[in-house]
């Protein structure tokens, strides 16, 4: 069982922040996305728009969840037209400036916890992400959260940024691409208005990538035993 929740926990803990999202934006009188939506792409500042939205999401950890990407799936479902090729670049160049950033953040910090961690619990962060390194470029892939975490731990791990950055520019592409592929061919027909459909959805992708990703650990680990 720890094996399992060693992979699926910060899955989890992502699904569990948009679902925390969902109840504050869609359950709450605090904001009206589908006015913010509507009035943004109806704008030519929309990919800056879009730009800002996915760098809070995309730097690790000060901004939590922020819904950037439920921001590109509801402009998607809502107005397809407002949406072309310079805010799939703004998304993707979002994701890459986060991640970059949160490498930055705890490149920073990184003297501070080399203070006040033992040198055992460092050498077995160590281990772990020689361990499990190659598979954790899979969040790249999945959400720029994720992302995020991933190049804070490279980080505080003092681990080389450049090497990273193809992984992360290929992964961010194919995030962002993935998020439109999906809200065009499966989800348009939420229509007019956005109830959190896609935010529930997004919670429950991260809850299945979690699940496959803690089966997987377990697998490789028996495999290694």
């Amino acid at each position: 069982m720890r094996r399992f929740l060693t992979g699926a926990l910060p899955f989890y803990a992502l699904a569990l922040l948009a679902m925390c999202m969902y109840l504050v934006l869609y359950r709450t009188n605090l904001f009206d996305l589908n006015a913010i939506v509507h009035g943004a792409t109806g704008s030519a500042w929309f990919p800056a728009f879009m730009f800002v939205c996915v760098l809070l999401e995309a730097v690790f950890p000060y901004f939590g969840y922020f819904p950037g990407t439920a921001l590109i799936l509801m402009s998607v479902a809502l107005s397809p037209k407002a949406v072309d090729g310079s805010v799939f670049v703004a998304a993707w160049l979002a994701i890459i400036v986060g991640a970059v950033l949160s490498y930055g953040q705890a490149r920073f910090f990184r003297p501070f916890l080399q203070r006040v961690a033992s040198k055992a619990a460092l050498r077995r962060c160590e281990s772990l992400f020689d361990a499990y390194g190659a598979y954790a470029r899979i969040a790249l892939f999945v959400h720029p959260n994720a992302s995020a975490m991933y190049f804070t731990a490279l980080g505080l791990l003092g681990r080389n940024l450049t090497r990273e950055l193809a992984y992360l520019c290929v992964g961010a592409a194919a995030a962002v691409g993935i998020l439109f592929v999906i809200v065009t061919r499966l989800v348009s027909s939420v229509g007019p208005t956005d109830d959190g459909e896609l935010q529930l959805l997004l919670a429950a992708a991260l809850v299945a990538i979690g699940t496959l990703v803690g089966l997987y650990t377990v697998w490789r680990t028996g495999r290694a035993v």
